[in-house]
């Protein structure tokens, strides 16, 4: 199956499935949050409070320092700046994610992580393999974007 047949069929589930709220916050509405284990958009009601996120790592100066555990501490690090804000992973609308030297096996590990947190209502995702991030050894940082009920 070649890409723009994936696509074409992305775009079809897309439009089978309508917008579905998110229980827990009243101000966000996901689309198609079952599709890839993430949603396809989600929108946010108007004039409501958003908050921003910055890029999170995981390394850790007692290790260890593989990708699974920067995973966990960085989406840990994540749900402490979003606490520390008034918002939690169910206000979460957006992420970003960088991997360095991205693969299958890293890309499943991190798709069961992201379900962990994010749950039946997930954020949109935009996933950026790159060859490196701000120093040698960090392997994964994740950013965010959440509206506050």
């Amino acid at each position: 199956m070649n890409n723009l047949t994936k696509i074409c069929g992305v775009l079809a589930l897309v439009a089978l499935f309508p917008f579905t709220a998110a229980a827990e916050n009243p101000n966000r509405t996901a689309i198609n949050p079952t599709v890839y284990g993430y949603s396809q958009a989600n929108v946010v009601k108007a004039n409501s409070i958003m908050v921003y996120a910055a890029g999170q790592v995981g390394v850790s100066p007692e290790g260890p320092n593989d990708f699974q555990s920067q995973v966990d501490r960085s989406f840990d690090n994540l749900l402490a700046a979003l606490k520390a804000s008034g918002a939690s992973a169910e206000d979460v609308v957006k992420i970003t994610l960088l991997i360095v030297d991205h693969n299958q096996e890293k890309l499943a590990y991190l798709g069961k992580k992201r379900r962990a947190v994010f749950g039946d209502q997930p954020p949109a995702s935009t996933l950026i393999p790159v060859t490196r991030l701000y120093t040698d050894g960090v392997l994964f940082e994740i950013d965010a974007t959440a509206v506050l009920k």
